[in-house]
C-alpha cells in the first residue's frame, strides 16, 4: 500500500481545480519543495510552478491571513531560465490551513515573478483580509 504525503493534498487541490475545468496538466518536475506542470488550452500553453504552505503565518492584525513563501537559490535560477525562454509562466501558491477545505490558491503572473527576481527577493508574504477575494503582496 502506498503512503500519502501532506503535499499530495495541496497539489491535488490544484490538479482537481484544473481537471474540473477540463484542463489536463502534465507533470514536468517534482521535488520536496515544488511541482511544475505543463498545461495547454485552446488559446495558450503555460507552465505552472506550484508551491504550498501547510499553515498560515500568525499575524497581529486581526482579520488577516498570511502565508510566507520562500525560494531557494536553485529555484530562483530555474525561474530566471524559464523567464528568459519566454515561457508563459505562472506561480501557483497553495495557502493551506488546518481545515484543508478552507485552504486557498493564489496565482502570481509573469510581471510579479519578474519583479520578485529584479528586487532580489527570495521570500515574500501574501495576505488576504477576511471576507476579501483579493490577496495582497508584502515585501514584493
Amino acid at each position: 500500500m502506498a503512503g500519502v504525503k501532506n503535499a499530495d493534498f495541496y497539489y491535488g487541490a490544484v490538479l482537481s481545480n484544473l481537471f474540473n475545468r477540463n484542463v489536463t496538466p502534465v507533470l514536468i518536475e517534482s521535488d520536496a519543495n515544488r511541482q511544475i506542470y505543463d498545461i495547454t488550452t485552446n488559446n495558450n500553453s503555460y507552465l505552472l510552478y506550484l508551491k504550498y504552505r501547510s499553515n498560515k503565518t500568525n499575524t497581529k492584525t486581526k482579520g488577516y491571513k498570511s502565508w510566507q513563501f520562500s525560494f531557494s537559490e536553485g529555484e530562483i535560477i530555474e525561474l530566471k531560465q524559464m523567464l528568459n525562454k519566454k515561457i508563459n509562466l505562472q506561480i501557483v501558491l497553495i495557502c493551506g490551513v488546518k481545515k484543508l477545505s478552507q485552504s486557498e490558491i493564489a496565482v502570481i503572473g509573469r510581471e510579479e515573478i519578474e519583479k520578485l527576481i529584479r528586487l532580489g527577493k527570495r521570500s515574500f508574504t501574501i495576505s488576504r483580509q477576511k471576507n476579501s477575494s483579493i490577496f495582497y503582496e508584502k515585501q514584493l
